[in-house]
């Protein structure tokens, strides 16, 4: 299992707030790519395909959670890779990532909230790149 601290947690993720809102219920969008610009997760193909060696982005806005941190839990075969935790605050829509070098396998990964419950999960794989 892999642990990030100090200036390594800081590098690794990042959390804007954005626009004020209100949401009875959480509001979790979740995307996996490359890059974020402006904040959003550049898009991807619908038939891209991730290759190992990668560095990947899971990509999340959160709104109607209260103030603390979330958790991007990333798993390859089933098994912990990566835990981010990435503060979010109340009443605005949040936007926030975490990276990953990712290697062949079946990855998911979750989007626990401040109470550890999960909001929201998202599933890929990634292949062998070219010529291996």
């Amino acid at each position: 299992m892999l642990f990030i601290s100090g200036l390594s947690f800081l590098l690794a993720a990042a959390s804007f707030p954005g626009e004020v809102s209100v949401a009875a219920a959480p509001q979790v969008d979740l995307a996996v790519g490359y890059r974020v610009k402006n904040r959003v997760l550049e898009a991807v193909d619908g038939d891209n395909v991730f290759l190992d060696g990668e560095r990947l982005l899971a990509w999340t806005a959160v709104s109607g959670l209260p103030a603390g941190f979330i958790e991007h839990v990333w798993y390859r075969d089933g098994v912990e890779v990566a835990r981010h935790y990435l503060p979010v605050g109340p009443g605005r829509r949040w936007r926030t990532w975490s990276r990953h070098d990712v290697e062949v396998g079946d990855y998911r990964v979750d989007v626990l909230g401040p109470d550890g419950t999960l909001l929201r999960d998202i599933r890929f794989s990634v292949d062998a790149a070219c010529g291996e």
